[in-house]
């Protein structure tokens, strides 16, 4: 019998290690819990996907050294930034985070898979249904348009390894999550799924900007193309979603730009 619930999809090549964990975490009296998360939960799993489990354990149990001794890895360490996470990888390159939760923790409300639980304390959470509903994103756009001024100073300075690490944080961290907002998506899988939440109008508007190299005219080319398509869209997305435009501060960015630079937003 499969030791994880029909519903959980999980990729071939991940199925023999997470029948090998399972079975040696049911042996573990510390382990009182297992669920699966991440696109395993999300039911979007693939061929490339992780294979993510998150454990309610008693004090005492130590993870590494019970992985370790369990099956060959090639990495086996602390998950940066990830509080109790883990990062596995087997020499065929099977990735694994397991998450560790103390059992009187508060858990997230991310969707999950219960795989084994000892004391009846889970309960599956499925996905949340998708929304075409636009929202304004996390972040004020006032700080974005700090960001347009502040070219101005690594510019000026010929910064521009800084100034192509800036410009990436720009796309990604501030247009792409607008984009999402205007289809209505709330994402909660991994940063390596974005293809399929964009639409075809926004695929090619990222594409126009063009890669962003650490040289003055590539970082100029796409902080036009980045700025112009954010003030176009969260314009218009604030007007959607009843967001207050920084209108003032917008001005005095673009004004310093075309003094300092002679730029305008494409």
């Amino acid at each position: 019998m499969r030791p994880w619930p029909e519903s959980l999809a999980v990729p071939e090549d991940l199925r023999g290690l997470l029948t090998t964990l399972l079975a040696d975490l049911a042996r573990q009296e510390r382990v009182r819990a297992v669920f699966a998360g991440g696109s395993l939960a999300a039911g979007t799993a693939d061929r490339w996907s992780d294979l993510d489990l998150h454990l309610l354990t008693e004090p005492g149990f130590e993870v590494l050294a019970w992985v370790t001794g369990l099956v060959r890895t090639v990495i086996a360490d602390t998950l940066p930034g990830v509080a109790g996470g883990h990062l596995l990888v087997t020499p065929d390159w099977l990735h694994v985070d397991l998450i560790v939760h103390d059992v009187d923790d508060a858990l997230d409300d991310l969707p999950r898979v219960v795989l084994l639980d000892k004391d009846d304390r889970l309960d599956d959470i499925a996905p949340a249904p998708s929304s075409t509903e636009p929202y304004w994103p996390v972040g004020r756009p006032e700080v974005f348009c700090y960001f347009v001024g502040n070219l101005v100073a690594v510019a000026g300075r010929g910064e521009w390894l800084a100034a192509s690490a800036g410009t990436a944080m720009m796309r990604d961290q501030w247009l792409v999550p607008l984009m999402l907002a205007e289809n209505g998506v709330r994402k909660n899988d991994g940063a390596k799924r974005l293809n399929r939440y964009l639409t075809a109008e926004q695929h090619s508007a990222l594409a126009a900007i063009g890669p962003i190299g650490v040289d003055e005219a590539s970082v100029l080319r796409a902080q036009q193309g980045i700025v112009g398509e954010y003030l176009r869209r969260g314009r218009r997305l604030a007007e959607q979603t009843g967001t207050l435009w920084p209108a003032a501060v917008e001005q005095a960015a673009l004004a310093v730009w075309e003094r300092e630079l002679g730029l305008r937003p494409h």
